[in-house]
This record gives C-alpha cells, sequence and structure tokens, in this order.
C-alpha cells in the first residue's frame, strides 16, 4: 500500500519544487514568471468565451420570468454585471500580485485548517456546475449531429423512462465530455491563444444570428411590445413591486457568476503583471455579457415572430433544430457551424470555469496526490457520475438552490476581499501559508480564524429565512421584510461579512500584520532557473546559491 501511496505522489519538475507534501506541489505554489502568461487580451479572450455561452444568452431571458419587460431586464443585467466586474477585479488582486489561488488564499483568510470550508464548498459547486455545464454542451453536440445527419433528432429512445434522458441526448452528452478529457491535459499558462482564437469565432456566431434574425424578422420581435403575452405572466404594475424585482434580477445577474467571483485568483495569478487583470476585466466583464444577454433576448423575440407555432426558443440548443426544421441545406450547413461554435464555447466555459477550477481546489485539498490534471479528471468523472440531466429534470427547485448560493459565496467573498485589501493591506508571507503548525502567523486559534467565521455567519443569517422559503416546495411563511433581504443575497451578504470582519480584526487584530518575507523563498518574482548537471559548468555551490530578491522590494 505505502509503494503505491509513493508511485502516487506529484511528481517535482526540478529541485526549486520541493517535494510535495500535504500542504504544498507544484500546482498551488506561487507561481514563478516563467508560468505567469496571461496578458490583457488573455483575460479578454478568457471572458469572451465564458461569457458567450448558452447561460449567458439566457440572462435576460430568464429574468421577464418574474414580470420584467425586456428593458427592464437588460437594465438588471447591466447593473448587475458592472457589480460582478468590480468583485471579480478586487477578488483577484492577491492572485495578480502575489501568484497563489484560491486554496492558499483561504489560508491566510479562515486559517490553515479554517480553509478546508470553503475549500469544499467550491469544489461541490464545480462538480456540480461541470456536470450541468456537461448538459448543455451535449446538447450542443446534438444540434452538430442533427446537423450532419437529421434522423439523429428522431433517433428512437431505447432507454428506460427512469433514465431521464433521452438516447440521442445521451449519446450527445458522452461525446461532449470525451472530447472535453484531451483538452484538460493543456495547462492553465497555455490556454491564451485557445482563448482568443473560441472567442472570436463565439463572437462572430452570436453576432451572425443576430443580424440575421433581425433581417429576418424586419424588427425586434414581439417580445419587445408584448412580454406578457408571449411569456404567460403577468407584467408588474410598478413602484416598489417593480424596484424590488429588479433588485432581485440584480441579484440573479450576480449569483449566476458568484462562484467564478469567488475564485478568480486561481486565474489572476496566471497574469503576466499584476494590472493586466485590471482594465481589461473591468472593460470586458459587463460588456460581453450584456451583450450576450441582449443578442438572446432579441433573436428569442425574433423567433417568436417568424416561428408563431413554436414555443419561446430560449435556448440556442432549442432554437437551431427548429432552424433548420424550417430551412434548406444552407440552414442545415449554418445550424452546424453555428453548434460547433457554441460546442467550442461550452468547452470554454467548462473546462477553465470547472474542471480546471476543481482541480486547483482538489490540488490545494490534496496536494501531496493531486495537481491541477488529475484533479480536473476527478472533478470531469464526478460530474457525469451525478447524473447531471435528471438535477436538470423539472430544475426549477434545483436552479434555485444554485443560483440562491449567492446566500453562502457573498459573505464568504465579502470575507476575503476585505481581509487582504483592508485588513492586511496587501501584505502577505507567503512561506507562513505553507506551515500547518503553529509558527506559522496564520495558525491563528488552532488553524482556524475565528474572525472569519463568524463574519461570515453574520452575512448569511439574514438570508437564510428568504433563502429557505424560497427552496421550499411550498411558502413557510415569512414576512416581506426577509423576503426583501433575500432579494439583496450576494450584496448584502458580502457587505455584512466584509464590514463585520474588518471590525473585529481591529478589534483584536491577527498577530504580524504586514509582515512580509525577507527572501523571495518560492522564486515568485526572481525566477530560479534548474540546469541540468550534464550541461553544468559552473562550481557545484552555484545552483545552491540562487537566491531570490527581497518581496519588501518587490511587493511595495
Amino acid at each position: 500500500m505505502s509503494t503505491l501511496l509513493k508511485r502516487l505522489e506529484v511528481k517535482r519538475k526540478n529541485e526549486f519544487e520541493g517535494e510535495a507534501t500535504a500542504w504544498i506541489n507544484r500546482d498551488i505554489v506561487p507561481l514563478p514568471p516563467s508560468r505567469r502568461t496571461w496578458g490583457s487580451w488573455s483575460f479578454v479572450g478568457y471572458w469572451m468565451l465564458t461569457g458567450f455561452n448558452i447561460s449567458g444568452w439566457t440572462t435576460a431571458s430568464s429574468l421577464l420570468g418574474i414580470g420584467l419587460n425586456v428593458w427592464q431586464a437588460m437594465v438588471s443585467v447591466i447593473i448587475g454585471q458592472l457589480i460582478v466586474a468590480v468583485a471579480v477585479v478586487a477578488n483577484g488582486f492577491v492572485g495578480a500580485e502575489w501568484h497563489i489561488g484560491f486554496p492558499v488564499y483561504n489560508r491566510f483568510v479562515f486559517g490553515v485548517y479554517g480553509s478546508f470550508f470553503p475549500l469544499l464548498m467550491r469544489i461541490l459547486l464545480s462538480i456540480v456546475w461541470y456536470g450541468v455545464q456537461l448538459v448543455f454542451g451535449g446538447k450542443s453536440v446534438k444540434v452538430v449531429i442533427g446537423a450532419i445527419w437529421p434522423s439523429f433528432y428522431t433517433l428512437r429512445n431505447t432507454l428506460p423512462e427512469n433514465a431521464g434522458i433521452e438516447l440521442n441526448d445521451l449519446i450527445g452528452i458522452l461525446v461532449f465530455a470525451a472530447l472535453s478529457l484531451p483538452l484538460m491535459l493543456v495547462p492553465p499558462e497555455h490556454f491564451r491563444k485557445p482563448f482568443l482564437v473560441g472567442s472570436v469565432i463565439i463572437t462572430i456566431t452570436t453576432f451572425s444570428m443576430f443580424v440575421w434574425a433581425m433581417a429576418k424578422e424586419g424588427g425586434g420581435g414581439p417580445l419587445l411590445s408584448q412580454p406578457s403575452e408571449l411569456s404567460g405572466v403577468e407584467p408588474l404594475s410598478g413602484g416598489a413591486q417593480l424596484g424590488w424585482a429588479m433588485v432581485y434580477g440584480i441579484t440573479s445577474t450576480i449569483g449566476s457568476i458568484c462562484s467564478g467571483i469567488l475564485n478568480q485568483s486561481d486565474y489572476t495569478r496566471f497574469a503576466s503583471y499584476p494590472r493586466a487583470q485590471i482594465i481589461s476585466q473591468l472593460v470586458v466583464v459587463p460588456v460581453s455579457s450584456v451583450i450576450v444577454a441582449l443578442f438572446g433576448v432579441i433573436v428569442t423575440s425574433c423567433a417568436a415572430g417568424f416561428y408563431p407555432d413554436e414555443p419561446l426558443l430560449w435556448a440556442p440548443y432549442d432554437l437551431l433544430p427548429v432552424i433548420q426544421s424550417h430551412g434548406g441545406p444552407g440552414a442545415r450547413a449554418a445550424c452546424f457551424f453555428a453548434g460547433c461554435a457554441f460546442v467550442m464555447s461550452q468547452f470554454g466555459i467548462n473546462i477553465p470555469g470547472n474542471a480546471v477550477s476543481g482541480g486547483i481546489d482538489l490540488s490545494g485539498l490534496l496536494p501531496k496526490y493531486i495537481n491541477i490534471r488529475r484533479g480536473a479528471y476527478v472533478t470531469a468523472a464526478l460530474g457525469i457520475v451525478i447524473c447531471p440531466w435528471k438535477l436538470l429534470t423539472g430544475a426549477s427547485v434545483f436552479l434555485t438552490v444554485l443560483s440562491s448560493f449567492a446566500v453562502f459565496l457573498g459573505p464568504l467573498t465579502g470575507v476575503m476581499v476585505s481581509d487582504y485589501l483592508i485588513v492586511r493591506r496587501k501584505k502577505l508571507r507567503l512561506s507562513h501559508l505553507y506551515m500547518p503548525n503553529p509558527s506559522s502567523i496564520y495558525y491563528f486559534t488552532y488553524g482556524i480564524n475565528f474572525r472569519a467565521i463568524i463574519a461570515w455567519v453574520c452575512g448569511v443569517w439574514p438570508l437564510m429565512p428568504g433563502f429557505i422559503n424560497a427552496v421550499s416546495k411550498s411558502p413557510i411563511g415569512i414576512s416581506e421584510g426577509w423576503t426583501h433581504l433575500y432579494d439583496l443575497a450576494w450584496l448584502l451578504g458580502f457587505t455584512l461579512s466584509a464590514f463585520v470582519h474588518v471590525v473585529l480584526s481591529t478589534a483584536f487584530p491577527p498577530v504580524a500584520l504586514g509582515e512580509v518575507d525577507d527572501q523571495d523563498i518560492f522564486g515568485t518574482f526572481t525566477e530560479k532557473v534548474f540546469v541540468e548537471p550534464s550541461a553544468h559548468t559552473g562550481s557545484e555551490s552555484d545552483v545552491d546559491s540562487v537566491k531570490g530578491a527581497s518581496i519588501r522590494e518587490l511587493a511595495v
């Protein structure tokens, strides 16, 4: 057994990385300059590819279900995405400046042992969301196969009823899952070019669909002027009712990406320079998300005009087969290429956003045995094992629970951001993040920072009555005030937890605030180059004598 465990240990690539232990391996160590390859345009490509996807396409459309019209829904999306952009940058500073990811980030916030709490929560979300996006990717593959062989849409279903899925959908999911596996072999530092290529392809595709739909319908379609007649939802009368509905729309917009906000440092740690993530993300996050949401609702509206006998076609994988069935060979070709583009966009959101993210977090949980690649495959395997198509069958309660997770993630993000930017004023002692004993300044009390735990609880508890009411099959009878607090979910939780954490940290300051390492121990700011012994022409002590520059000088 010990021999097997030894073989499973994560191997190091050179002597500067050190042996993998229960607290460190090469994938969670502060990244050296050679692995930091993401410039400003890399972040643009990342957000264009992850923004122009099926979930983003249906963002504004989903808000029509609560009684908002198209323009009210778009205002909610715009405000929500502006807040997301600021939150993404704020929570990305630690990764861009100290080049550590989410698992290590939380060691100085919650303590070396307390960090397992947010880590496990994020791993669970990565697995579930991987499965959900896998289903959407499978439906896009189904469109591609159906464009080649139209009979695929009517393939006889040989699966039992309790499978919760039809055969052609299952084939699409399995094909998408299989195609995803080799893509997980690509290290995150090499995502730059795929991001840029993929973002160009999906942007051209969605823009083409938008222009085609507007030209065919001769305008924006009936959903713009008659939303309640088509959606079957009574319009809101205005005043407070409309105001709180828009607040809920803003919160829902933030909630749909709140897990990505939480672990933003997993991506910004690859920034080639600290400012690379700032302007690019402040601009591209709201712009890409708002554009694709607008495209989605307008194309759906236009389709309602020229396909009046069809139900509202919210998702691209519902719309494209209808376009094919009403068109000729040209329509089949267009649907094929559009389907391929949406398959690519699902790769873009599911591999870096869920598989690799889950891999990084699992690497932080068991660094001695799991690196990013292994963790990504574990996430992918578990994402299929949970049978996500069953979760999406009659999905209202399940999706409500997922979107309502902002109740827990908003306070977590508030504690993290306030701890780094306000309590610690951007000063960290990297070496102590990998020391699971009382000599570490991040050991706190038995490895747990109770200030952070208390602050998180203070941000969550006011939202719990509304959360329980939202996910219950029948109302539990709470006052309107609790419902309004829940409508504020992420924003209120973030603010309360951040405030309480700063107050507690001011009243009971953690030890050694402002301390940093005297030397660049991990080669984070000055690359330590490993010289192979066979090619080494200097003295034997040359490699051993390599020392990094002072972090005090480099982290100002």
